[in-house]
C-alpha cells in the first residue's frame, strides 16, 4: 500500500507541475500579444 500511495503522490505532483507550467506559459503568450490585436479579437 505504501508503494501505491507513493506512486499516487508522485503522479499528482507531476500532473500539477504540468498544469501550473501550462497555465504560466499560456499567460506568458497572452502577454506577448499587443493590445490592439487583443481588442480586435473580442469583436468576432
Amino acid at each position: 500500500m505504501s508503494k501505491f500511495l507513493r506512486f499516487l503522490v508522485a503522479m499528482l505532483t507531476v500532473f500539477s507541475t504540468f498544469l501550473i507550467g501550462f497555465h504560466l506559459g499560456k499567460e506568458k503568450e497572452k502577454a506577448r500579444i499587443p493590445k490592439f490585436q487583443e481588442d480586435s479579437d473580442r469583436g468576432f
